[in-house]
């Protein structure tokens, strides 16, 4: 399958009223380029007799009040929540109800993320052909063009194959504010915080972990370190061990740029006191060694 290069050019974007824009609402951008996944469905059809495409974009998280927030701002309130094992489902199904988070991400789009960046393109063709062809008399070539279109979402989730491909994005001052936003979303969606054993001590960490290569790699420029490794199955890590970059972190990520899911930030509080509480042990000298 063949693969077109586009520079993230949207990185400068400016909206035609200004006015209207809160920076903060690219904080939900984030969270669905992290937790969003996106499907046609093929459903049976009683009158007249047959089947019926239905779009669907469906954000996961275990985090309810959150995703009451993400229905209100991004879907209109059309959305359906539902609970999963241990989590919920937010579900846009239908579309008209896919228009309202389309008409959102148009304000406020995916900065980063070529699996994000692609479904959205994909629910898009699927949206527009679907709007220009509603009767019965076209279902055989709705058939095909939907299926075309079900088969790639499928090697977007399975395999991580994309059609379009996206430069990673520049950093200038001006725009810094949407990014730190919209990477508050995406570590709300897939972050972790904590501290783990390493030896004999305990090691404070921040981590994440996703398939899209381009939002793990942009998040390491926005922080200003990090180290990305592609783990075997195929998901790309990025892990800050050091305490004076996790300092860092907890003060953006809790104040400049907050999180909004209770259980992460929480756990980013925590992960604060431990530093600020951390002194460092004196250095053992030589009649101190048994």
């Amino acid at each position: 399958m063949s693969k077109k290069v586009f520079s993230d050019s949207n990185i400068n974007w400016k909206p035609d009223n200004p006015q209207e824009m809160l920076k903060s609402n690219f904080y939900f951008s984030g969270l669905l380029a992290a937790e969003m996944s996106c499907s046609i469905i093929k459903a049976t059809n009683k009158n007249p007799k047959g089947y019926y495409f239905a779009l669907d974009l469906t954000v996961s998280n275990a985090d309810r009040k959150l995703l009451t927030e993400v229905n209100r701002v991004v879907m209109n309130g059309r959305g359906i929540i539902t609970p999963v094992k241990g989590a919920y489902n937010l579900s846009a199904r239908g579309r008209e109800k896919v228009r309202e988070t389309l008409n959102f991400l148009k304000t406020y789009p995916i900065l980063v993320g070529d699996l994000a960046k692609n479904r959205i393109t994909l629910l898009e063709t699927a949206l527009a052909y679907l709007d220009k062809y509603r009767t019965h008399q076209f279902q055989k070539d709705k058939n095909v063009k939907m299926e075309k279109l079900r088969k790639r979402f499928r090697e977007i989730k399975e395999r991580g194959i994309v059609d379009l491909k996206f430069g990673l994005p520049k950093v200038p001052k001006v725009d810094r504010e949407f990014l730190g936003y919209f990477f508050a979303g995406v570590i709300d969606g897939e972050g972790s915080f904590g501290v783990k054993s390493s030896r004999f001590t305990q090691e404070p960490f921040f981590a994440i972990a996703m398939k899209d290569r381009r939002i793990i790699e942009s998040l390491r420029e926005f922080v200003g370190y990090g180290n990305v490794r592609l783990r075997k199955d195929g998901v790309y890590h990025l892990e800050i061990n050091s305490r004076e970059f996790l300092k860092k972190i907890c003060g953006m990520f809790l104040n400049q740029f907050p999180l909004r899911h209770e259980g992460q930030k929480n756990r980013l509080l925590k992960l604060q006191q431990l530093l600020n509480d951390y002194t460092p042990s004196p250095a053992l000298r030589g009649d101190d060694i048994v």
